[in-house]
């Protein structure tokens, strides 16, 4: 009986039975608290804040392979002309590319189909993915006035379902789990970019500006290079605690030397923002603060011994004031859709493809997902992606500014990666880039509300129980 009574104490002090007062039980607030996991950002400093979606499920073999395929694009795997999409040709890589979109889109409507069985909320929406889904209405009003609106619809729908994906997945198997799966499928693309360069290397070689020979590591029919290794980087560093054991420092020799031979100033100024921001932020992250000391002293080192590679070398310097002739594209495609079709655009992904090489044959494309919106889905739909990347720009700052945590450190620094990168040619639709931003967009949010109540929590997780001061904190756990 003395053993029950003390096993009564302690478990109504870790909060999970009631205190008796006087033979009257008090019974706690219904929730459901676990001690979170070791390994999650609940172990970096103060995680009082988090909770509904800190937490660690291993997905389901086909929700992985669904996230994985998507994010990877997949690759196209070969060299193809521009025209054949705005001529609605079909080959193998496009039957593959339906097949797994269309897996995906199925793999969304039986999440949501189970949810409506179970009389659950559908989707946890906030302010940014409100925006987000109104600009893609928007965006799918562009079918209608597209020279090719079959290219038009299916670029939309890709762009839906990486939101819708990214969403669900995230609530169902938790953030830590989708920062994990995402830097799986940029580390799968790197390995397959270094095979190919030693395999097949006309594959992903190209010459660069002042080198005909192969010098620049661009990646070719698999992804952009610097893209892709400079995300690596980030999930890299920022989501594994052990980084100094066998394979994330071979894993991280493997994305510096992608990202190096890349030659994408892009990529470089991305990478150099995201040190910068550690060097200046310090976040609770000793593995990473290391890692940028070491970089920092090793570049300071080759600069002073006059051994840093000079990028004019490979690329033109003087290609710098005008983005690579992007800013002449960006004020035609600007020109052309106001003066046709300033409010709904002349159709999402096509426009650039039509009027873009009236301008400039070798460039293709709008090189700038605000520059493709514009032209594809007109002042409206810009609008509204403008209000979406400013939402999130003020709660990655003020998550920058008040907390040093590794999750919010995480987020932020992701989303600053993908705006960068997509301001200067990467699409919201589909690939690496997408889905972190869409990712960014589904957290941020959230984790902007969990750091508004800090404080409180704060002070509520001071106060001591049966004499003792609570020392670890309960997290509510997001049902699945």
């Amino acid at each position: 009986m003395t053993v029950e009574v003390g096993q009564d104490r302690t478990m109504a002090r870790r909060g999970v039975l009631g205190n008796t007062f006087r033979g009257a039980k008090i019974l706690p607030r219904r929730r459901l608290h676990a001690i979170p996991r070791p390994g999650l950002a609940a172990t970096e400093g103060n995680p009082s804040v988090f909770g509904p979606l800190l937490f660690h499920k291993h997905p389901t073999v086909a929700a992985a392979a669904i996230f994985l395929l998507t994010l990877s694009g997949p690759p196209r795997l070969r060299i193809r002309d521009p025209q054949a999409s705005l001529r609605g040709d079909v080959d193998w890589v496009v039957i593959l590319h339906l097949a797994v979109w269309g897996s995906a889109g199925v793999w969304v409507l039986w999440q949501i189909a189970k949810r409506i069985q179970a009389k659950r909320p559908l989707l946890r929406l906030r302010l940014p993915q409100i925006f987000g889904l109104a600009m893609i209405v928007g965006l799918a009003v562009s079918v209608f006035v597209s020279d090719a609106p079959l290219l038009t619809a299916f670029k939309v729908y890709q762009m839906l379902v990486s939101l819708l994906l990214v969403q669900i997945f995230t609530e169902r198997f938790g953030v830590w789990t989708s920062l994990k799966t995402m830097l799986w499928g940029n580390t799968l693309l790197c390995i397959a970019i270094a095979a190919y360069a030693f395999l097949l290397p006309d594959e992903v070689w190209t010459a660069s500006e002042f080198n005909p020979d192969p010098s620049r590591l661009f990646g070719g029919s698999i992804a952009q290079t610097g893209v892709v290794a400079v995300l690596a980087i980030i999930l890299l560093l920022t989501s594994v605690r052990k980084v100094w054991k066998v394979l994330p420092l071979a894993s991280l020799a493997l994305f510096l030397w992608l990202l190096a031979f890349s030659l994408m100033r892009t990529a470089y100024v991305t990478a150099f923002v995201f040190f910068a921001l550690v060097l200046l932020k310090r976040p609770n992250i000793k593995p990473l603060r290391r890692v940028a000391y070491l970089l920092c002293a090793f570049l300071m080192t080759l600069y002073v011994c006059d051994r840093l590679p000079s990028m004019s070398q490979y690329r033109n310097p003087e290609t710098v004031s005008t983005l690579d002739d992007r800013v002449g594209l960006w004020r035609h495609l600007t020109a052309v859709t106001l003066n046709q079709s300033p409010w709904l655009g002349l159709g999402y992904y096509s426009a650039s493809r039509i009027h873009g090489p009236d301008y400039n044959p070798g460039l293709g494309t709008a090189h700038s997902m605000f520059v493709e919106v514009l032209s594809g889905g007109g002042l409206l739909s810009f609008v509204l992606l403008i209000a979406l990347c400013v939402t999130l720009s003020i709660y990655a700052a003020r998550l920058l500014y008040l907390r040093s945590d590794r999750f919010s450190f995480a987020t932020s620094s992701l989303f600053i990666a993908c705006l960068m990168l997509g301001f200067m040619g990467e699409e919201l639709d589909s690939g690496p880039m997408a889905m972190g931003f869409w990712f960014c967009a589904a957290v941020l949010p959230w984790l902007y509300e969990q750091s508004l109540k800090q404080a409180p929590t704060a002070r509520r997780s001071s106060q001591k129980l049966g004499g003792q001061e609570l020392k670890h904190e309960l997290f509510a756990l997001h049902p699945s």
